[in-house]
């Protein structure tokens, strides 16, 4: 009698549990080192992250790099989706339910150290210059819509390859997350002093995990608890370190 109502009393203990937990499908592009693909594993700042979240919640997680704005568009029609890393911005607050903040975005203009005569001291400046920008970013678009003429725009399809082009003379400067560039730099070899950030081009927003609207606030409230816990106890910075945060 007294096995049978332990038993009882443990299913009741678990099973609350138990239904919380989700599978959730997350969506990513490469953008190292916050998140990209590497011998066939999604790695980066931001995947580890995750996938310590949904531990530490009790979730299972699948990872998955594709090109971002069909994982955008994926994770609009998909409850339970993820999307990230993401700035979360106005034009987006109503489109996702949002879990983080997960790290600060600093887009910076980067020239050669051997060139002090690209100068930017006032946003205009930045129109005499030809610079080097992922191709369909959010930065490209920014430039674009400060006046920038596009032929001036030195389109690349990664950070690493602007970094080259920079290197080459084939752009005055090159545009850039902060944290990216630090990365591409030990990557590539660079010495530091080779760049000198000449402008900051954006720092209003942060980056953020996107859900689709329809994902269940239970599973969020968990995973931002986790998060909260991550932050608290130093795992968070420490896995900033990891990625030369």
């Amino acid at each position: 009698m007294k096995k049978a109502l332990l038993a009882t009393c443990v299913t009741v203990l678990i099973l609350p549990a138990m239904a919380m937990a989700a599978s959730i499908k997350a969506y990513t592009e490469a953008l190292p080192p916050l998140n990209y693909e590497e011998n066939g594993k999604v790695s980066g700042f931001a995947s580890e992250l995750l996938r310590q979240m949904a531990s530490e919640a009790g979730h299972s997680v699948q990872l998955e790099v594709m090109p971002w704005m069909r994982a955008y568009r994926t994770v609009k029609q998909q409850p339970g989706s993820a999307l990230y890393s993401i700035v979360r911005n106005p034009e987006r607050e109503a489109l996702f339910k949002w879990v983080g903040p997960i790290a600060p975005r600093r887009i910076m203009v980067y020239a050669l150290a051997s060139r002090p005569d690209v100068k930017i001291r006032r946003q205009p400046d930045l129109l005499r210059y030809r610079l080097g920008v992922l191709a369909e970013s959010s930065a490209a678009s920014q430039l674009l819509q400060l006046g920038l003429p596009e032929a001036r725009l030195e389109y690349g399809q990664s950070d690493e390859v602007n970094l080259k082009k920079l290197l080459l003379g084939r752009a005055d400067g090159v545009v850039m997350l902060d944290w990216a560039m630090r990365w591409q730099q030990k990557l590539q070899q660079v010495d530091a002093a080779r760049i000198r950030p000449v402008w900051t081009l954006d720092q209003r927003y942060q980056y953020w995990f996107a859900f689709n609207k329809d994902t269940d606030p239970a599973m969020l409230r968990s995973l931002q608890h986790a998060l909260d816990q991550l932050r608290a106890d130093g795992r968070l910075a420490a896995l900033k370190r990891r990625y030369g945060a």
